[in-house]
């Protein structure tokens, strides 16, 4: 499948084609997830549990960076395929980097926490579904984890500021975000001291690659840079001052 001009996916090596030429991807193992699953004890075998592409045309060149994962369907001790889940750094005195999210294929599940008072703390969880051309943007302050929830790969896409550092460190140390999501259901993570009840949010929905639009006129999304700007915006209900 085509995910822009010049970039093409195939699902049987899951690989990805750049102008004809196969990228090399970076694989997280599920060895390096063993931190953050909920039943470490549950894997039998390491292997591939998904595929990073990074910083890809059309705009390698810009102040901001396009990257493509695909995380295969599997499940360890009926908890549902995931990313590691991090938090962003962020520029002094303000909060944490945005990220926009798009899915090309597959259905995903993403979820999103904001910290109070240290990590295990949490105010605000958010839980978004998305299908084939929706898109989550993840607001300032929260950190996040994806999860295939669909009967084959997730294909999806994403749009950060370059100056972005990933944080894994809160969730290995907690096992995870503050509910894992299993064929059961939805699971608090005990490791927690302090969880809210999930908040359910909707993706925006388009129809047609978002990065198209940034090669357009990167001017509107200036917003990826500065975390002030994003939260005046209002994504998932969020603004920077709000507390839950």
């Amino acid at each position: 499948m085509q995910l822009i001009p010049g970039l093409d996916y195939f699902e049987e090596h899951k690989s990805l084609f750049l102008n004809g030429n196969m990228l090399k991807p970076r694989i997280r193992r599920f060895s390096e997830l063993l931190k953050v699953l909920r039943y470490p004890d549950k894997l039998n075998k390491d292997g591939a549990a998904y595929y990073m592409f990074r910083d890809l045309p059309p705009i390698r060149d810009s102040w901001a960076r396009f990257d493509v994962t695909v995380i295969p369907r599997w499940e360890i001790g009926g908890e549902l395929a995931k990313t590691k889940g991090h938090y962003h750094n962020s520029p002094k005195g303000e909060p944490s980097y945005p990220e926009i999210y798009q899915v090309h294929k597959g259905r995903a599940l993403y979820l999103l926490q904001k910290p109070g008072k240290g990590y295990s703390n949490i105010i605000d969880f958010v839980a978004v579904q998305a299908e084939s051309g929706d898109i989550v943007v993840i607001p300032p302050g929260y950190g996040h984890v994806t999860v295939n929830i669909g009967e084959d790969s997730l294909v999806m896409s994403n749009i950060i500021y370059r100056e972005v550092r990933s944080n894994y460190k809160p969730f290995e140390e907690l096992r995870g975000a503050a509910y894992h999501y299993t064929f059961s259901g939805f699971l608090r993570n005990e490791e927690y001291l302090q969880v809210p009840r999930i908040r359910f949010e909707k993706p925006w929905r388009r129809s047609k690659p978002i990065v198209l639009e940034f090669v357009r006129d990167d001017s509107s999304f200036s917003w990826l840079k500065y975390p002030r700007e994003a939260c005046k915006m209002g994504f998932l209900g969020v603004t920077c001052d709000e507390e839950k």
